[in-house]
């Protein structure tokens, strides 16, 4: 007997909403951020036309951006090879991040492995009052480009299998609280409610988006772990997914339960 699928809300659409889609994103502190993080990913001095090239911005953005970090002392310029890196004003913002995550980037392993096993784009995300917001991710190589996912990209608690696996990890009356708060009309919070303890049984979720056209598996990280809740996510083509729903089922809880 095929396994139930991931909670839903009934006649509401997810909704997903990209970061440059929030009118009161400050760009400029987004990309200060975002520059760090290219820095994280590559670990060396960097040139402004590398950190141009990372991001896709004009250079005159970003010789003004790094003018400016370097003017906060968030970053330090070497005059003599033209390249900036992290100062230790971020030393200990950087240790703090170690002790809480791990400093063997056990997360983004998760991720890439994940990809790798699946060939699919897989997803990390946390919640962020009713959506859920991926914080980390990598794509399947032959995913359109209006279906690519994005660092801040919010996804819709209720309807989608990656919200679902977070109301699984939560007490009945937290979820019924979500659920009156997103305006869950009542005959469909009594649905989600009688979901949820199956998908706690189980420690996995799926779930269709945009019309059953993509579909998408999710499970909880133990919340132990780390000190915001995280979900590992994977979506695609439905008539790629579905066929394998069983096997990635069974992959993404096995990988969740791994993590160290």
């Amino acid at each position: 007997m095929p396994e139930r699928t991931g909670i839903t809300a009934p006649s509401r659409p997810v909704r997903v909403t990209r970061p440059d889609q929030r009118r009161s994103l400050s760009r400029s502190a987004t990309r200060a951020l975002d520059v760090l993080e290219v820095f994280g990913r590559e670990r060396r001095p960097l040139r402004a036309i590398d950190v141009s090239r990372a991001l896709d911005l004009h250079p005159s953005t970003t010789n003004q951006l790094l003018k400016t970090m370097v003017g906060s002392a968030h970053l330090t310029f070497e005059a003599g090879t033209r390249t900036y890196l992290p100062s230790p004003r971020l030393a200990r913002f950087g240790a703090w991040m170690m002790e809480v995550f791990g400093g063997d980037e056990a997360l983004r392993l998760l991720v890439r492995d994940m990809q790798a096993a699946t060939g699919e784009t897989v997803t990390l995300t946390t919640p962020n009052d009713l959506s859920m917001q991926i914080v980390d991710f990598i794509d399947a190589t032959c995913a359109p480009a209006a279906e690519r996912a994005e660092r801040g990209l919010c996804v819709s608690i209720f309807g989608s299998a990656i919200g679902a696996a977070y109301l699984s990890t939560l007490p009945d009356a937290e979820v019924r609280g979500l659920a009156r708060r997103a305006r869950i009309a009542d005959r469909e919070i009594e649905a989600v409610m009688d979901a949820v303890p199956y998908i706690r049984r189980a420690g996995v979720a799926d779930a269709g988006t945009l019309g059953g056209t993509i579909w998408s598996v999710a499970a909880p990280l133990a919340q132990a772990r780390f000190p915001a809740p995280l979900v590992l996510g994977l979506a695609g083509p439905a008539d790629r997914i579905r066929p394998r729903l069983d096997t990635l089922r069974a992959a993404i809880r096995e990988a969740a339960a791994r993590l160290p």
